[in-house]
C-alpha cells in the first residue's frame, strides 16, 4: 500500500510540473515576439486607423509584451488580406488580420473563396461599422411608409454597395418606390447630391461620414429612417433597423446577411487552427485594453470609435450568418440584383 501510495504521489507531482511547464510557454510564448497585423485597406482609412491605434496599445496588455507590426494589404474588397491569412499565415498566434466585413458577403456569394469566415479565430471587435439611410427634407416621402406611394430619388455609389442594394431589397420585400442611381464615388459626392437637389436620400452611409456633417440635424434638414444592423445602434436608439422593417422571417434572414457586415464592423481575429490558450491571451488582452482609459482616451483624440465585442460573440454572429439555409441565401441575392 506505501508502495501504491509513493507511485500515486510521484504521478500527481509529476503531472502537475507537466501541466506547469505546459502553461508557462503559454504564458511566456509572446515575450520577445512580433506579431503581424495584416490590415485588408489601404493606408489612411478607417480600418487601418483603428489597426493602428490597436497595435500601439494591445502589446501592453499581452503577456510579454511583443510588438505588433501593421501591414496593410489593400486588394479585392479585402479578400486578398484574408485568403492569405487563412491559407499561408502561420497558425501560431502570431498573425492578426483586421479586414472590411463584407468579406462575409463575398464568401456567401462566391463559395469558391479560400477561406471560411466562421474558422477564424475571432478575438475582438473595437468598433461597429454603422452605416445607415438618410431622407433630405424636401423629399416627397419623409418616411419608409410613405416612400410606398412617392418615388423617391436615391443616389449611391456602386451596384453591390448597401447604397443600392438596401433600396432595392426594400423595393421588392415592402413595396417602397425607391429609384436608385448609381455612380456617386464617395459619401461626400453623394452628400453633395441631396444638398444640391439631385438626390432626395441615401440608400445608406457611415454615421463616421454623418458625425461631420451635424448641422444637417441641427438645421432639420435630413432624418434618419433605418440603420442597416442587426440591434438598433446605441446613438440612435429610436431608429428601426432593416430588419424591422420587413414582415417575414425569411426576409429579415435575408437582411440579416447584409446586416451583420455592421454589426461585425472593425473586428480582429487570428488564424484558423491557432492553439486555444493564445487564442484566450489575444482575447483576454483585447478585452483588458477596449477598456483602459489611455486607451479610450487616444481613441477619442483620433475620433474613433469604441464599441467594444468580444471574440466568441462575434464568432457567434459569423457562423450563423454563414449558416443560413440556401432559400435565404437566393433570397438575398434576389432582391439586391440592380433595377435600373
Amino acid at each position: 500500500m506505501l508502495f501504491r501510495y509513493r507511485r500515486l504521489l510521484a504521478a500527481t507531482l509529476f503531472s502537475g510540473c507537466c501541466a506547469s511547464v505546459h502553461a508557462q510557454p503559454a504564458a511566456d510564448f509572446y515575450r520577445g515576439k512580433n506579431i503581424q497585423l495584416v490590415i485588408g485597406t489601404g493606408e489612411g482609412g478607417g480600418y487601418d486607423f483603428s489597426a493602428r491605434l490597436v497595435a500601439q496599445f494591445l502589446p501592453d496588455f499581452i503577456p510579454g509584451k511583443p510588438t505588433i507590426v501593421p501591414r496593410n494589404m489593400p486588394g479585392a474588397g479585402s479578400i486578398a488580406a484574408a485568403e492569405y491569412v487563412y491559407n499561408l499565415a502561420p497558425k501560431d498566434g502570431l498573425t492578426m488580420l483586421i479586414v472590411q466585413p463584407t468579406f462575409l458577403l463575398e464568401k456567401i456569394n462566391d463559395r469558391a473563396r479560400k477561406y471560411e469566415p466562421e474558422k477564424f479565430s475571432w478575438i475582438g471587435r473595437v468598433d461597429e461599422s454603422v452605416v445607415m439611410g438618410v431622407t433630405w427634407h424636401t423629399s416627397p416621402a419623409q418616411t419608409v411608409a410613405e416612400a410606398k406611394t412617392r418615388q423617391v430619388v436615391i443616389a449611391a455609389n456602386a451596384a453591390a454597395g448597401t447604397s443600392a442594394t438596401i433600396p432595392w431589397a426594400l423595393n421588392k420585400m415592402i413595396g417602397t418606390r425607391y429609384k436608385v442611381v448609381l455612380g456617386y464615388d464617395s459619401s461626400a459626392n453623394m452628400g453633395l447630391a441631396l444638398e444640391k437637389g439631385e438626390a432626395d436620400s441615401l440608400g445608406s452611409t457611415s454615421w463616421d461620414y454623418l458625425e461631420n456633417k451635424r448641422e444637417w440635424f441641427d438645421e432639420k434638414k435630413a432624418t434618419i429612417p433605418y440603420v442597416i444592423t442587426l440591434k438598433r445602434f446605441k446613438k440612435l436608439p429610436d431608429v428601426p433597423t432593416v430588419l424591422e422593417l420587413v414582415d417575414t422571417e425569411r426576409d429579415r434572414n435575408a437582411l440579416k446577411l447584409i446586416a451583420s457586415t455592421s454589426t461585425v464592423g472593425r473586428a480582429f481575429m487570428s488564424t484558423p487552427d491557432t492553439p486555444a490558450e493564445r487564442v484566450d491571451i489575444l482575447r483576454k488582452a483585447f478585452e483588458e485594453m477596449v477598456k483602459d482609459p489611455k486607451f479610450l482616451a487616444e481613441a477619442e483624440r483620433r475620433r474613433l470609435g469604441v464599441d467594444p465585442m468580444s471574440g466568441e460573440e462575434l464568432r457567434a454572429i459569423v457562423a450563423d450568418v454563414m449558416n443560413q439555409p440556401p432559400d435565404v441565401v437566393e433570397r438575398m441575392k434576389e432582391v439586391t440584383k440592380p433595377q435600373l
